[in-house]
């Protein structure tokens, strides 16, 4: 790990006409890794626009620096990194599961910080059949919201935490989930869509008839062609 606390497997072109970022899920676990979202990475640095990639890594539930709120820190820290590494290009943060979570979280960071600053923040993110609230996915894989927590998650966690109570974020939003989902429901993704249009953020929501848990992940699936769309159309501007 960097100094922050994050390492990225670097893809692509370094010159390309955006920066991808790429969040894993494993519901903040130690043993999951960057290797789950590795395929979606690479068919990411592969395909017009030829962006340039960051897969993450990041410290985990079970490592040094895992949890809240170091591993949420870790990958904001990462973006901040990728959006200053662009050099007013545009950067998309891509999530997975948790990953998603921790996507819709580092972007609104960056957001407000760009904010306060006067500078870019994310250009958008994308959700992968992410948590993104994360009091309605306390029943979630045997107590993982907990296990991130460091123990009962109270009102205030929930509150710096879960992006579904920090909105709006500021940043555009694309999320994508299938409806025969048994790890995150579909729901987490259909409230915080509503919820986000409300607070006034772009927000979009697809749902895969039929899709899985882990399809939105293959290259092959099809979630992957309408993120790609979207990098396109951000890259043309």
């Amino acid at each position: 790990m960097t100094g922050a606390g994050w390492t990225a497997e670097r893809l692509g072109d370094p010159a390309g006409p955006l920066l991808a970022v790429f969040v894993h899920g494993g519901f903040w676990r130690a043993r999951y890794a960057a290797d789950t979202i590795a395929p979606l990475a690479e068919a990411c640095a592969a395909s017009d626009p030829y962006p340039w990639v960051w897969n993450l890594e990041y410290p985990r539930v079970g490592m040094p620096g895992g949890g809240w709120p170091g591993t949420a820190r870790a990958v904001g820290a990462a973006v901040g990194a990728a959006v200053e590494a662009a050099g007013g290009r545009p950067v998309v943060v891509i999530g997975h599961s948790a990953g998603g979570h921790l996507a819709l979280w580092a972007a609104g960071e960056q957001a407000r910080a760009a904010g306060v600053a006067g500078g870019a923040g994310p250009a958008a993110v994308v959700s992968l059949a992410g948590v993104c609230d994360l009091r309605a996915a306390l029943g979630l894989s045997n107590g993982a919201v907990r296990d991130f927590a460091g123990g009962a998650p109270d009102d205030a966690f929930h509150a710096a935490a879960s992006p579904a109570e920090r909105l709006p974020l500021g940043v555009p939003a694309l999320l994508i989930h299938g409806d025969a989902d048994a790890n995150v429901p579909i729901e987490q993704s259909r409230a915080y869509d509503a919820a986000a249009r409300a607070a006034g953020d772009e927000c979009e929501l697809i749902e895969l008839p039929g899709a899985e848990h882990f399809e939105v992940v293959d290259p092959a699936g099809r979630a992957w062609p309408v993120v790609r769309a979207r990098l396109e159309a951000i890259a043309a501007g």
